[in-house]
This record gives structure tokens, C-alpha cells and sequence, in this order.
């Protein structure tokens, strides 16, 4: 019954709103009331090889959840950015860097859509989106700034990932029920642009805000929002155990929140930093990123064990840095290499590269010093201390000496276009594992038929121009620019004036606040509203 409601909704679609870019060949996988997406952002597969066998059982909960291969490209591109590759796992569709949850303007590469002109740029309807307008709860968890590319493809829309305060607000009027990451300072009127109170907002919102652990753990609400820094969270490594929450505690509570909705839940789990410390090639911060999710994702299967009709999907969103698992300097005896040669240095290290690359002073006087109290490397040869002296980014320079010392190379401080791990677990009866080889936009779908919902109709109802809906009624439609992020629509007609602020979900009617379901977007010269907000006008 359900894959004939979806073939019938897709016919319906197809003759009535949504043009060429409808997939045909939706596949019926089965339905879970909980779906849990688990991100480590930038992990490649040798990445986690590495990191392995830095463990002390030299095994990951991830490993017996391996199902196969994502491929990573953009609408446009080989190598792929994250807010697009997001983008793609949220909503079904891949688009182009710097897209946050957006329609593209360019394609031809392998899984992207035929290009609409007038769709360019468009909002796309995420699954998180469809879970809560299905009845679910919905959250976001994050060591990054909630408002940094993953976090935010599953939860706003916008051309450019870097325009985190329009994100963020976004977020706050989303409807959410649980919000744990970074990034207040995004959401503090002392220093949002349009100066905003947003975080006053959240409270007013009925949330239980906090930012420390101890505040997290009291918490007993039903609606959650912490944020723990400013910007984003330290490494793992240096992470404040007393005082800020790991990415498995975050998890936890999420699930802990999540889970008293008897309807169920859409739960999306980011491991943020595995990215950054691969673009900086620090391998020791990679390690302890990705032990650090792969404890997240030991609390998601125990959540699924004891909560049946759970499906877990995990996938990195691409891979960073191009690591690898051996260097050039065992190119001859790379087979013969003791294990401890690879794992010493990394294993016993104190503080991540990054964090011992602040304590070397100006004149790197001090790197031989720093080099054995942090890594207990006491025998810097004369290449290595140059490398040291003459590289502007000390950090880089000691993190390419402790890699080859530990025979991990290197290729690009970017982006890489290999595929990426895909693993799915479920304890929801009928209900498939995503296997084989797929392309990341067919997570998205994947999740749309667990979850039973229609991105592609949520779209047309959440997303319509607003100009020309109101003007096809005969009202006039103006924009007026408040200042710097802070819009606002204005549509008239007879006496009605009705104001859309735009990244809020209501309208003002006449003085009157009016709940419009849904978002109100700029993007790029247009403005999409629910298609609920045109009845304002008769």
C-alpha cells in the first residue's frame, strides 16, 4: 500500500507542480518511526583505517555497520564541498558549492538533476523539514557551530554557507525540538549585524537553554538548546571533560529528548571537527575526532537495541586532507614496518598539533622543546627544524613531521574526491539497510521513504515565489532591506498590509502576527513563502 501512495503521489506531482527532476525509480525500503543520519564530516576511508588502529582493540562500532560506498560529487563537480554534499544526504538532490540547502545553477556531473532556470537557487525541502511536518521530533547536533554547512543543510537555506547569521536564525524558527552544538555568538544580539536577540528568542520559544554540561545533564524539558562556545568546540584532545560535552553525551541526550515523542523522531549527528583537523593534517586531532564519533555512534546502536523500529545511516559527507595509511619513506620495507612505528608517536601525543603549534614562540626558538613535551620526539633532524623554521604555518610543518615519523602522508590540505564509507543499521521490522554503492543524494531519499514523507511535494508547499503568487491575486509585492541580513517582503492589496521578516516562520497581517507553517527565504533577489501565505490575501 504505501509504495502504491507513492507512486500515485509522485503521478500526481509529476502532471500537476514538479517538472523532469522527480526520480522515477523511488524505491520502497520500508518505514521506521526513528531515523538517525550520523555524519563524520571529512572522513575518508583511509582516515578511518588510521584511526583504527590507533584504538586499543584496533576495532570500531562502525565497522560491523559497513554497507557500502558514497559517491561525493557535487551537481557540478568532482570533488565536493560540504554544504552541497549535505545538501544532497538532506534533500535528495546534489547541488553546487556554496549552496546551503538550494537548488543548483550548473550540473552534468553523475546523479545531478537536469537544470530548471527558474528553480535556480530555490529552497529545497530537507527531511528534517518533512519528520517534523509528519508529526516527529526533530534535532541537530553538532561540535561545530550549528550554523556551519552540515548542521545547517538539515535545517535552513541559503546560496552561501558562510552567511551564518541568517542560518541561525533560521534554526530558531524552525520548529526544532532539540539544538545542541557551538555558535552563540551567531544568534547574540551584542554581535549579530541586525542585532537580534535570538537567543532571548529560543527562551521565549519554551527551550531550555543552556551552555555548560552540568546544564545540559539537569535539564529535564521537552525542547532543548545548548550551545557550548561561541565559535565551535575545541579538539576532543583538549576538551574540558568537567565542563563541555563530548559528541556521544550530546547524542545521548538528544535521543534521551527525542525519544518522548510516541510518533518518533529525525536525529542528525555531526562529527564537525574530523574535517578540520584533516584539512590542518593534523593526525593527531583526526584520531581523537573520529574515536570521538565513533562513540556517538556506539550510543545510537544501543539506543536502536533497546528502541525497535530505529534505522541509523552513516556517512561521511566526502573526504579531506587525501591521508594515507603509509608513506614514501617505507616506499622499500613498507611490509616489514612494526605497527608501533605507525602508532607511538600519534597514541602517547598530549595536545592535538594544533593546540603545541600556540606554544612555539615567534622565532621557533623553542620547537625542540615543544616537539618533546607534547610528542616526546627528542631527536629533530636538521631538515625538520628548518621545515619548522621556514614554514609560515608552524602548525602544518609539525604536523608533516610527526606524520612521516609515523609513515601517514598527506596530500592536499583540501578536499578530496574519493568515496566514502556508507553504513546503516536497523531494528525497524521491514525496514532495508541502505547497501551497495550510492550516490549521496540517495541517502536523502533513502530517509524520505523511511520516514514516509514527499520532499519533492514539501517543496512546492514550503517554497513558492512570492511575488508572483501574490501578484497573480492582484497585490503589489515590494522588498524593503532593514539593514544587513534583515529583509522583509511587503504585499498589499485593497487594506490589507502584510509584512513577511524574512528566515521567520509568520507573517504580519494588519499589526497581526500570522503562523505561516514554514519559512519565509531570501535568496539571491527572490523570496519563497509557504504556499499557505497566499490565502492572507483574498
Amino acid at each position: 500500500m504505501k509504495r502504491l501512495k507513492k507512486i500515485l503521489a509522485a503521478t500526481l506531482v509529476v502532471a500537476t507542480l514538479v517538472p523532469s527532476f522527480v526520480f522515477a525509480d523511488k524505491k520502497d525500503y520500508g518505514s521506521a518511526k526513528n531515523v538517525i543520519m550520523m555524519i563524520p564530516d571529512g572522513m575518508s576511508v583511509e582516515a578511518l583505517t588510521t584511526a583504527r588502529w590507533m584504538t586499543e582493540d584496533k576495532k570500531f562500532v562502525m565497522d560491523d555497520l559497513a554497507t557500502g560506498l558514497v559517491r561525493t560529487n557535487n551537481s557540478n563537480t568532482p570533488i565536493a564541498d560540504s554544504a552541497p554534499a549535505g545538501t544532497a544526504m538532506a534533500t535528495g538532490i546534489k547541488t553546487e558549492s556554496p549552496f546551503v540547502g538550494c537548488y543548483p545553477t550548473k550540473g552534468g556531473m553523475p546523479g545531478a538533476i537536469e537544470i530548471e532556470k527558474d528553480r535556480e537557487k530555490q529552497p529545497i525541502a530537507n527531511v528534517l523539514e518533512g519528520a517534523e511536518r509528519s508529526g516527529r521530533s526533530t534535532g541537530i547536533v553538532s561540535t561545530s557551530n550549528i550554523q556551519h554547512a552540515t548542521p545547517a543543510d538539515f535545517s535552513a537555506h541559503n546560496p552561501d554557507r558562510n552567511n551564518y547569521e541568517d542560518l541561525g536564525e533560521q534554526q530558531v524558527y524552525q520548529g526544532m525540538e532539540v539544538v545542541l552544538g557551538a555558535g552563540s555568538m551567531y544568534l547574540s544580539k551584542e554581535s549579530r549585524k541586525d542585532k537580534e536577540d535570538l537567543i532571548s528568542e529560543i527562551k521565549n520559544k519554551g527551550y531550555d537553554y543552556f551552555d555548560t554540561l552540568e546544564g545540559m545533564k539537569a535539564s529535564k524539558g521537552d525542547k532543548i538548546w545548548g550551545l557550548f562556545e561561541d565559535k565551535s568546540f575545541t579538539y576532543e584532545i583538549e576538551r574540558d571533560k568537567a565542563n563541555k560535552p563530548s559528541l556521544a553525551e550530546m547524542t545521548d541526550k538528544a535521543l534521551e529528548v527525542l525519544s518522548k515523542n510516541d510518533k518518533g523522531f529525525f536525529l542528525m549527528v555531526e562529527g564537525s571537527e574530523i574535517d578540520w583537523a584533516a584539512h590542518s593534517n593534523d593526525p593527531v586531532a583526526l584520531v581523537h575526532e573520529i574515536k570521538a564519533f565513533d562513540d556517538a555512534v556506539k550510543v545510537a546502536k544501543d539506543f536502536a537495541d533497546k528502541h525497535k523500529d530505529t534505522v541509523i545511516v552513516i556517512a561521511a559527507d566526502h573526504g579531506t586532507g587525501g591521508i594515507t595509511f603509509g608513506h614514501r619513506n617505507i616506499t622499500k620495507g613498507y611490509d616489514k614496518a612494526p605497527l608501533n612505528e605507525f602508532t607511538n608517536i600519534i597514541s602517547s601525543a598530549k595536545v592535538s598539533v594544533t593546540k603545541a603549534a600556540e606554544e612555539v614562540k615567534e622565532d621557533k626558538s623553542n620547537i625542540k622543546e615543544v616537539m618533546s613535551k607534547n610528542f616526546g620526539i627528542e631527536d629533530l633532524n636538521e631538515e625538520e627544524l628548518n621545515l619548522v623554521k621556514n614554514e609560515k604555518d608552524t602548525a602544518s610543518a609539525m604536523g608533516r613531521i610527526i606524520s612521516a615519523r609515523s609513515h601517514i602522508a598527506w596530500t592536499t590540505g583540501g578536499h578530496v574526491g574519493g568515496d566514502v564509507g556508507l553504513y546503516s543499521y536497523s531494528t525497524a521490522e521491514g525496514a532495508e539497510r541502505l547497501i551497495g554503492t550510492v550516490h549521496n543524494y540517495e541517502i536523502g531519499r533513502y530517509i524520505e521513504d523511511l520516514l514516509d514523507i514527499d520532499l519533492d511535494k514539501l517543496t512546492e508547499e514550503l517554497y513558492q515565489p512570492i511575488r508572483k503568487g501574490f501578484e497573480d491575486k492582484g497585490a503589489k509585492v515590494e522588498f524593503n532591506a532593514k539593514g544587513a541580513n534583515d529583509y522583509e517582503a511587503i504585499v498589499t492589496k485593497d487594506n490589507d498590509k502584510i509584512i513577511f521578516p524574512v528566515s521567520k516562520n509568520y507573517a504580519i497581517k494588519n499589526g497581526e502576527k500570522v503562523d505561516l507553517g514554514g519559512l519565509t527565504i531570501y535568496s539571491t533577489r527572490s523570496v519563497y513563502v509557504p504556499q499557505k501565505a497566499f490565502e492572507l490575501v483574498k
